[in-house]
């Protein structure tokens, strides 16, 4: 059973359980996790800060409530938070506009995301040769993953404690479901999806010389061609294309499941249907508690 944890704006906690409905939405085209979810309450509910939720020991969701609603009907009173995981908080903020040179996470840390509530992060303490240009616009979160892109070449996540994880490391965990419980389970083979070949300019003054191809999609007969300007590392870099070899070819064969029963793992897990390795990867989900019980909308795609 889910554990619903609250905070108000005074430092006060309490729990609520046997929510009404429950929406979770995690994927990785977005920067940020979101809840949304109903309570039968009683009295009048103070101003919710945050809202933590717990399956047994272990944190599902962790972030801040955008907005509450509280609702008084017939049949008795209804408290509605909506939240976002604690990404919103680089997100929503905006960065001074500045450049930083032989940047570090050590001093990221300290000019951007300390003030915000970041105190911790996993991953290099290195400063590189280079620099990094925050431009009149930029958020908080744009600046750590342009960071991270640039020199570390991986994406930043922060995790269910709040800590910032800029080591790249893969999820190690393993989802294990039954095809007796899928109430559909779709597979798609979308050609669209695969780059076929990659040009990559590498020097200033340079053309765009050095090819990058993807033997899938070569095999499948299909042509897209792409050029990436690895020069300018605002535009990429030899690692971006071979990023965009990889992602593309993830993305040819997915599937995706409905599933009667609760499921929120990390992005990245690998899915395992009757204990069968098909290099399934999750990369979004959909849980969903009403009246009808739990059920989760799982999209995977296959890892070459």
């Amino acid at each position: 059973m889910l554990k619903f944890i609250l905070k108000d704006i005074e430092g006060n906690i309490s729990e609520l359980q046997n929510p009404v409905k429950v929406n979770i939405v995690s994927s990785e085209d977005a920067v940020a996790d979101s809840i949304d979810a109903v309570f039968a309450v009683t009295g009048e509910i103070p101003l919710i800060q945050s809202i933590n939720v717990k399956d047994g020991i272990r944190t599902v969701f962790n972030g801040l409530v955008d907005r509450q609603t509280q609702e008084v009907t017939e049949s008795g009173t209804l408290l509605t938070v909506r939240g976002r995981s604690m990404e919103c908080v680089l997100l929503d903020n905006e960065a001074l506009p500045q450049t930083y040179c032989m940047p570090s996470m050590p001093l990221l840390m300290k000019h951007h995301f300390n003030a915000l509530g970041f105190k911790e992060y996993r991953g290099s303490r290195e400063a590189f040769s280079g620099q990094i240009d925050i431009a009149k616009g930029m958020s908080e979160w744009a600046v750590l993953s342009t960071f991270c892109e640039q020199f570390l070449g991986c994406k930043p996540k922060i995790d269910k404690n709040g800590i910032i994880d800029v080591t790249g490391e893969e999820c190690s965990e393993k989802i294990y479901i039954s095809s007796d419980k899928c109430l559909s389970l779709k597979k798609i083979f979308d050609r669209s999806s695969l780059i076929s070949n990659i040009y990559a300019r590498t020097y200033t003054g340079g053309t765009y010389e050095m090819p990058l191809e993807n033997p899938l999609a070569k095999r499948l007969g299909v042509t897209r061609i792409r050029y990436v300007n690895s020069v300018d590392s605002k535009s990429g870099t030899v690692l971006t294309a071979k990023n965009i070899i990889a992602k593309s070819q993830n993305q040819y064969q997915r599937c995706e499941i409905d599933y009667a029963a609760r499921i929120l793992c990390e992005m990245g897990s690998e899915l395992l249907i009757d204990g069968k390795k098909e290099n399934l990867r999750v990369y979004e989900l959909h849980y969903t508690l009403d009246r009808n019980g739990e059920h989760t909308k799982l999209y995977a795609e296959v890892k070459r």
